[in-house]
């Protein structure tokens, strides 16, 4: 990080190099079960965010240590929330934190969705 610049004030990068590898872009990920059902609870959705995230990048042969940048899109109860949020994320990714953006939303594509992820990896 460069001396001139604010350090980040979550879990992240404020950049990430990449030389060489392959880039698998993933689409925005939800808070589905793998049956199909869905948790009301923001919190309860992104630990299965993040979790289905790295179900995803499994099966491209990658890891969550391979993602290089995140968006996160939440809902309007995000605030009230954002603590138990960052612990969740906190679980996922350790180390080299990906570069990352939060974008807080007025909806998403259907009213049942609290949060959404995509993603950027290199393996």
């Amino acid at each position: 990080m460069p001396p001139d610049v604010y350090a980040p004030t979550w879990q992240f990068s404020q950049a990430v190099k990449v030389t060489g590898g392959s880039t698998v872009y993933v689409s925005g990920i939800m808070g589905f079960r793998p049956d199909g059902t869905m948790p009301d609870d923001i919190v309860e959705q992104a630990d299965l965010v993040f979790a289905n995230l790295r179900a995803v990048l499994a099966a491209a042969g990658g890891t969550l240590d391979d993602v290089v940048k995140v968006t996160v899109y939440v809902g309007e109860d995000y605030p009230s929330r954002r603590d138990e949020l960052r612990d969740v994320r906190s679980r996922y990714f350790t180390g080299t934190f990906p570069a990352s953006t939060l974008v807080r939303v007025a909806g998403f594509a259907d009213a049942r969705y609290r949060i959404e992820v995509e993603a950027v990896a290199v393996l």
